[in-house]
């Protein structure tokens, strides 16, 4: 049966003229930038998590036949950056130019490299030798991150002194390493955790983080 999760978004009295309807399984994973990014943009959505048959039922009706989707007013879309990359766009979180665009995809494409090792950290990693390599594959993500945001970030965001889509995956990817990935010192990689530290510090990413389930990924 899905679980509907929607009461802490309605605590904060957000409103939106779009019906959004964010649909994963029950855990942060894929899905939980796109749940930020639609936080910070004060949008209320629907937060639907299918368990076991739901999802088999569900399934042949996705785009892709995997999930997150997104569905915007009844239209479903699939592949968890492209509707971060889109809600930037609608929402006014992929900055003002497109050479500020731009900047926002560099990151993102950053930190789609250190969720991949770290999903291959996760979930495929077995022996004692596959695990340190995979450590050291998120290590050398991470400082490739490190360095290059030591070379673009324009104030306390990526782009200045407004939250993009650049600084959530920032933030969601630092929160999951932490959280996930105990073997990872995240608090070694000063620019990503200042950057990720002043976005959580605002009260509605606060409500939003001290509100979510807890969850197993």
């Amino acid at each position: 049966m899905a679980i509907n999760v929607h009461q802490y978004f309605l605590s904060l009295q957000f409103s939106s003229m779009t019906n959004y309807k964010v649909i994963y399984f029950n855990g942060r994973g894929r899905a939980e930038i796109i749940r930020l990014t639609l936080t910070q943009a004060k949008q209320s959505f629907s937060d639907t998590r299918v368990q076991g048959e739901e999802w088999t039922k569900l399934k042949p009706s996705t785009p892709k036949g995997q999930l997150p989707v997104l569905e915007i007013d009844g239209k479903m879309i699939c592949e968890s950056m492209a509707i971060t990359r889109h809600l930037g766009r609608e929402l006014g979180l992929y900055g003002k130019t497109n050479l500020e665009a731009t900047t926002c995809d560099m990151v993102l494409e950053s930190i789609a490299e250190i969720i991949n090792a770290c999903v291959t950290r996760k979930f495929r990693a077995k022996t004692e030798e596959e695990i340190a390599a995979a450590d050291e594959k998120i290590n050398l993500a991470l400082q490739r991150c490190e360095t290059f945001l030591a070379r673009i970030k324009q104030g306390k965001y990526v782009l200045g002194d407004q939250a993009s889509i650049a600084d959530i995956a920032i933030f969601d990817v630092c929160d999951m390493a932490r959280w996930s990935m105990k073997s990872i010192n995240v608090d070694e990689y000063t620019v990503m955790n200042e950057i990720a530290n002043t976005f959580s510090s605002q009260e509605h990413i606060k409500a939003y983080v001290s509100a979510r389930p807890e969850t197993t990924f």
